[in-house]
């Protein structure tokens, strides 16, 4: 049968088309390379205009429409002068290699990307553009959001310490929902509680400076005190119904050694002693310096009509002062020593302030599982207060202020270190920064993140010992 004039009209028709439609292709192409897509002179960054998805190509005409993309990237090659001679002299030209049409026969295309294949001088043309456009492993890890580690369900728990304060943030305490951060082998962690052991001495001549202020203040005020002849003791609801005994202060005194021991084992054997040691000072320097204050406003009568009082100096001069401060100073304040015969320190009690004090220290900083020594320390507290009042040493009232003022300001002082406003702005800082002393707080705790782990270790190089770290 002879093939229809129409028909071949219209395969001719079509073959026309379509190479009328590879010529605007072409035309195209070369358009995009003399104008929008043309490589710039400065040989940092070749852009070439993208098609949408829709309407790319398949790859066997990609293949065919890259040629003369390709020729004209070796015409530019061979011409262009580099802006930096990175070669030395007589250095061999650059080349290039882009067989597409070899390298996408075993990849599939998904742009055309130069960089393993143009080269000039051992450095990339495009200026790491292909990396930019796909990024390495490391950015990409960078750029994603860390991800949680699965957790299996019969895996066993890490053993943690409940006192310590730090464990709900430790890398131990691991949930499904936590994310979490790999650190490389061989990083060495920052110290999160530096020694500063400059601050710890500055902290203990502060301390220093204010039991003399709070000598002076009774060597002074026992020169005010009444006449113990003329003027009976105040009305007391516990001291009016019991009989005075003298020994009771002595054993309130006795127990006020053991706590203290107690409470600077505490600090001394604890791996950050250096910074509960300067808090401890500051905050019994601050103790004394109010008591100073207190009992120097008020003078109140003896509570006490057998305690020896030293007689009073008719003439009160400094160095009288300084000489009764050290003398004082060298007793430590204590009856028992025989070196405390001044009278009139009674707003607020320093036997109270001591022994409760000792039972915060322990409390705080000593772990749980030493709960016995924790009550142990708060009879002490409660027997060696019962005793004071039992010996007529202080007026009720003054246990009473000595326990509040000492507890609010131990707690005080604690609550700040966790406090979110300490180095923010706003209504709340400056409400915190109405105490006095909160300038000195934070040059002591400035680089302190919060409460120190319980943790324990023996404090000199020798011998080693690993007892108290298993207090941790």
């Amino acid at each position: 049968m002879a093939r229809s004039p129409r028909r071949g009209t219209r395969a001719s028709s079509r073959g026309a088309a379509r190479d009328a439609r590879e010529g605007r292709e072409i035309a195209r192409l070369r358009t995009q390379l003399n104008g929008k897509g043309s490589i710039q002179t400065n040989g940092d960054w070749m852009t070439i205009s993208a098609r949408s998805p829709d309407k790319e190509p398949s790859p066997p005409e990609q293949i065919n429409l890259a040629e003369p993309l390709v020729e004209s990237v070796r015409i530019y090659l061979a011409h262009e002068l580099p802006p930096k001679q990175l070669a030395p002299t007589g250095a061999p030209p650059p080349s290039c290699h882009a067989d597409i049409g070899s390298d996408t026969a075993r990849e599939d295309i998904r742009g055309i990307n130069f960089e393993p294949r143009l080269q000039r001088n051992g450095n990339d043309l495009n200026n790491n553009a292909s990396r930019r456009a796909m990024p390495s492993q490391a950015e990409l890890m960078q750029r994603q959001p860390l991800l949680a580690r699965a957790v299996k369900p019969d895996a066993p728990q890490p053993a943690t310490d409940d006192s310590d304060p730090d464990q709900d943030h430790s890398p131990q305490r691991i949930h499904a929902t936590d994310f979490v951060v790999e650190i490389p082998p061989g990083a060495v962690r920052e110290e999160r509680y530096p020694k500063e052991i400059w601050k710890t001495i500055i902290s203990f001549f502060f301390l220093f400076l204010c039991v003399c202020i709070n000598m002076m203040s009774l060597s002074l005020v026992h020169e005010r005190l009444p006449d113990r002849n003329t003027t009976a003791p105040l009305g007391d609801i516990i001291l009016d119904n019991i009989t005075a005994r003298d020994w009771g202060l002595a054993v309130s005194e006795y127990l006020i050694m053991i706590s203290t021991t107690v409470a600077m084992m505490v600090v001394v054997f604890h791996k950050h002693r250096f910074i509960v040691a300067r808090r401890m000072f500051f905050i019994i320097g601050l103790l004394y310096l109010y008591r100073s204050v207190t009992m120097f406003v008020t003078v109140l009568p003896v509570s006490s009509t057998t305690y020896y009082c030293s007689p009073k100096s008719n003439n009160t001069t400094p160095l009288l002062v300084i000489r009764r401060m050290f003398y004082l100073i060298s007793g430590f304040g204590l009856s028992i020593n025989g070196k405390h015969t001044y009278c009139g320190d009674y707003i607020y009690s320093g036997h109270t302030m001591v022994l409760v004090l000792s039972y915060l220290i322990v409390a705080e900083y000593s772990p749980k599982k030493l709960w016995p020594v924790h009550w142990a320390m708060w009879g002490s507290a409660i027997l060696g207060v019962s005793f004071v009042l039992l010996a007529h040493g202080h007026y009720t009232v003054d246990v009473v202020i000595a326990y509040y003022v000492t507890t609010r300001l131990f707690w005080t002082f604690h609550s700040m270190l966790v406090t979110p406003y300490r180095s923010g702005g706003g209504y709340n800082q400056y409400m915190i920064q109405r105490e006095w002393w909160y300038w000195l707080f934070t040059y002591l705790e400035r680089n302190v993140r919060g409460p120190v782990p319980r943790r324990y270790d023996w404090p000199l190089p020798w011998p080693r010992t690993k007892l108290f770290s298993r207090l941790s």
